[in-house]
């Protein structure tokens, strides 16, 4: 909708925010989900680990302002200098505090339908304001900027209250020893290690494109455009994966906690062995069928050759597989791990686009490159790790 609204030049403006957005809101704040979905299986004081995760999340929202601060030339420049825009990137840090402590608590507790009707009513609601946008003959890039803001923020903060209450209701205030007792210290200490994971995940996933359409010369803005449509498309499916990663956590937390690491292991060879399975099937599709799909679902002014596309294609089922792996770590309470595993795909990235001629083809083979990297290394510590699954600190 928005790539239908905005020329290329102007979508690339709009792609930045979507992409740094990612970084700085779901980046940021996707360590607090992680954290109550791993804990709230474990922990007896509800009250106290919801106090903890309030106080984490106002943390992780000064973290995320402040590296948006000292990164705000870049930024302004990313946008055009559209202030507006910059402006709807602080709202959305603050927005993404309330946001997350939602999402993990409706799956910290197990209520999966209740966190499926949230995305649902959060993907309608971004849709139809962007509709709204369209139908009203808006132009400009910062409009829908806000629309994803707004949308965020009328899906998720009203439902605040109610799931807070839902998920202390019945369950007595424990009485832990000072060992055992859950503070803002101990989760956010919890979080560090993944936020680093994260921040790097994002950068892999959406820093890219930010890379190409800063990098771009003005004569080739309309083709970073059309690298940043393209990319959003092809990667449609971590729209799902991604946002769903910690829910398979307190499942893994309990089988580890079982002692029933072998099934997991097996889980984890079949799923590897599908996704290999299906890159084969998929790059030859994107070969054939990627530019004329580009084309009939952005219009004329988007084209991608299909050797870019198919590589995108690739390093996004590679990515799916090193989400997976690293939501393992997640459960077992090796945080360092996942901060290890998506820190060497984020290097593994970096040194492809810059050794590679062109941003876009930089871009494509650094985001498969990286997946890979990334996937190996935190494959590589599940299968020489033999030490007992972590206690929750």
């Amino acid at each position: 909708m928005v790539a239908r609204a905005l020329p290329p030049a102007e979508y690339a403006t709009f792609g930045a925010f979507w992409a740094l957005a990612m970084v700085l809101g779901f980046g940021a704040f996707l360590p607090l989900e992680q954290e109550l979905a791993r804990r709230f299986p474990q922990t007896a004081d509800r009250r106290a680990l919801l106090r903890g995760a309030a106080g984490s999340a106002g943390v992780l929202t000064a973290v995320a302002l402040v590296v948006l601060l000292l990164g705000t030339p870049v930024v302004l420049r990313s946008f055009d200098g559209h202030v507006s825009s910059l402006l709807a990137l602080v709202a959305l840090c603050v927005v993404s505090a309330g946001q997350f402590l939602v999402r993990g608590t409706l799956i910290g507790t197990d209520r999966l339908v209740r966190h499926a009707g949230l995305m649902v009513l959060d993907a309608v609601l971004r849709l139809g304001l962007a509709v709204a946008i369209f139908v009203a003959g808006g132009a400009d890039s910062a409009a829908f900027c806000w629309a994803l803001v707004a949308a965020i923020a009328l899906a998720h903060l009203p439902q605040l209250p109610a799931v807070w209450r839902r998920a202390v209701a019945g369950t007595p205030p424990a009485i832990p020893s000072d060992d055992e007792r859950v503070t803002t210290r101990r989760v956010t200490a919890s979080c560090l290690p993944l936020l680093l994971g994260s921040v790097c995940a994002q950068l892999l996933q959406s820093g890219l494109p930010v890379l190409v359409v800063a990098g771009a010369p003005e004569s080739a803005e309309a083709a970073a455009g059309a690298f940043v449509a393209a990319f959003t498309l092809v990667k449609a499916p971590l729209a799902m994966v991604v946002p769903l990663q910690s829910a398979v956590v307190p499942t893994l937390t309990r089988l580890m906690a079982a002692g029933r690491r072998h099934e997991v292991m097996v889980l984890l060879a079949k799923g590897g062995t599908a996704l290999v399975a299906l890159i084969v099937a998929v790059v030859p599709v994107a070969l054939w069928l990627g530019p004329p799909t580009i084309t009939l679902v952005f219009g004329d002014d988007y084209a991608v050759g299909g050797v870019d596309l198919a590589l995108m294609a690739a390093g996004v089922l590679a990515h799916v597989g090193l989400v997976v792996v690293t939501q393992v770590h997640v459960a077992r309470g090796r945080q360092r791990v996942v901060a290890l595993s998506w820190a060497s795909a984020l290097a593994a990235a970096g040194v492809a686009y810059l050794l590679l001629p062109g941003p876009v083809l930089g871009a494509a083979v650094g985001f498969l490159a990286g997946s890979v990297a990334g996937a190996l290394v935190s494959a590589a510590a599940l299968l020489t790790s033999r030490r007992p699954e972590r206690s929750l600190p």
